[in-house]
C-alpha cells in the first residue's frame, strides 16, 4: 500500500481521505486527518475504522460500501445524527456554533478489484453556521411579527395562528378553552387628558396586571388598541368568571402615579367558553366573548359579564 499512502495528491488537498477495504479496515489516512485528528497514519491504518470510532453507523456505512461496489459510482454518506464521520473540533472563527466540524462525506470507488473505497471528507461548517444563524433569524423574526411592541405581549396575529392548533388538543384531550376579553373604561378620556404617552403607559400597566393575574399556561394577548384577550387552557366557564373578576377587582383597587398624576381607570370584560356545539372555532367563541363585552358596557361598564 505504500503507494497510495505515498500518493502526493492525497497528502496535500485540503480535506480528509480515508481509503477503506471491504472490511472496513483503514488502508490510507491522509495528511489533512493527521493534522485535525493528531492521530497518525502509522497509528491507525490497518485497524478498523467502526472499532477506531464506535459512534459510526457501521450497518450504514457498509451498506453505502457495497452499494458503490456494485454501482461503480460515487454516492454521498450521511453521517446522522452528529453530522459529522470522524469527530474534529471545530475551528470556525464564525461564532462555533457548533463543537465539532460539521462534515459532507462522499464514497467513490478506489480499486473495484482489490476492493477498495475512497472516502472524501469535506469541511462544511461554514455553511452550516449560516444556516443555522439564517434559522435563528427567522425564527426571531417569526417570534417578532406575533409579538405586540409596546407591551412585548403575543398580538391578534398570533391567536389567529394558534388557536386552531389549541382548539384541536382541547377536543382530542377534552379540554375546556375559555376566554376572556377586556378593554379599559373610558381609555379615550385618558388619552385626551394625559395624553398618548400616558395612554401607552396605561397599556403597559395593565398588560402587567394580566400576566400577574394568569397562570404560565395561559396567553396574554393584546388585541389592539386597549382591548386584550386572555386564553384559559383548560379552564371552565366558572374558572374563566373567577379570574376576569380577580383581574377587574385588581384594576380598580390599583392606582398608577405618572408624574404627579393619580390614573385611575376600570375594565370591562366578557368571559366565555368554547363549545363545539355553538362554535365553529375559537375565533366564534371569541365573537361570544365579544359580545358579552359589550354588554358589560351597557350595563354601566367595570363588570363582568358571562356569555352562557
Amino acid at each position: 500500500m505504500n503507494s497510495i499512502e505515498n500518493n502526493f495528491i492525497f497528502n496535500t488537498i485540503d480535506n480528509g481521505i480515508i481509503v477503506l477495504d471491504e472490511n472496513l479496515n483503514i488502508k490510507v489516512w491522509n495528511r489533512w486527518l493527521e493534522l485535525k485528528t493528531d492521530i497518525k497514519a502509522s497509528d491507525i491504518c490497518e485497524k478498523n475504522i467502526c472499532e477506531e470510532f464506535d459512534y459510526i453507523n457501521k450497518k450504514r456505512l457498509q451498506r453505502k460500501i457495497k452499494s458503490v461496489f456494485v454501482t461503480k459510482n460515487p454516492s454521498f454518506f450521511n453521517a446522522d445524527p452528529h453530522k459529522y464521520l470522524i469527530k474534529i473540533k471545530s475551528n470556525s472563527i464564525m461564532g462555533k456554533i457548533f463543537k465539532y466540524m460539521r462534515q459532507d462525506i462522499t464514497i467513490v470507488p478506489y480499486d473495484i478489484e482489490k476492493k477498495l473505497v475512497c472516502l472524501y471528507i469535506y469541511d462544511n461548517t461554514k455553511l452550516h453556521e449560516v444556516n443555522e444563524k439564517l434559522k435563528k433569524l427567522n425564527e426571531d423574526l417569526k417570534e417578532l411579527s406575533t409579538r405586540d411592541s409596546l407591551t412585548g405581549l403575543y398580538n391578534r396575529r398570533f391567536f389567529s395562528d394558534s388557536s386552531p392548533r389549541m382548539q384541536s388538543l382541547a377536543i382530542r384531550h377534552g379540554h375546556d378553552i375559555s376566554l376572556i376579553i377586556l378593554d379599559i373604561d373610558n381609555f379615550k378620556k385618558i388619552n385626551d387628558t394625559y395624553g398618548h404617552a400616558v395612554g401607552d403607559k396605561v397599556i403597559v400597566s395593565l398588560s402587567n396586571i394580566l400576566q400577574n393575574n394568569s397562570r404560565k399556561s395561559d396567553f396574554v394577548i393584546r388585541f389592539g388598541g386597549e382591548e386584550f384577550l386572555v386564553l384559559l387552557y383548560d379552564a371552565s366557564l366558572s374558572f374563566g368568571e373567577k379570574i376576569a373578576e380577580n383581574i377587574r377587582k385588581t384594576v380598580e383597587n390599583s392606582e398608577l402615579i405618572i408624574k404627579d398624576n393619580n390614573i385611575k381607570y376600570s375594565l370591562s370584560l366578557g368571559v366565555a367558553c368554547f363549545d363545539e356545539k355553538q362554535d365553529n372555532n375559537l375565533e366564534s367563541t371569541t365573537n361570544r366573548a365579544d359580545k358579552a363585552l359589550y354588554k358589560a358596557k351597557t350595563r354601566g361598564k367595570n363588570q363582568v359579564v358571562v356569555s352562557l
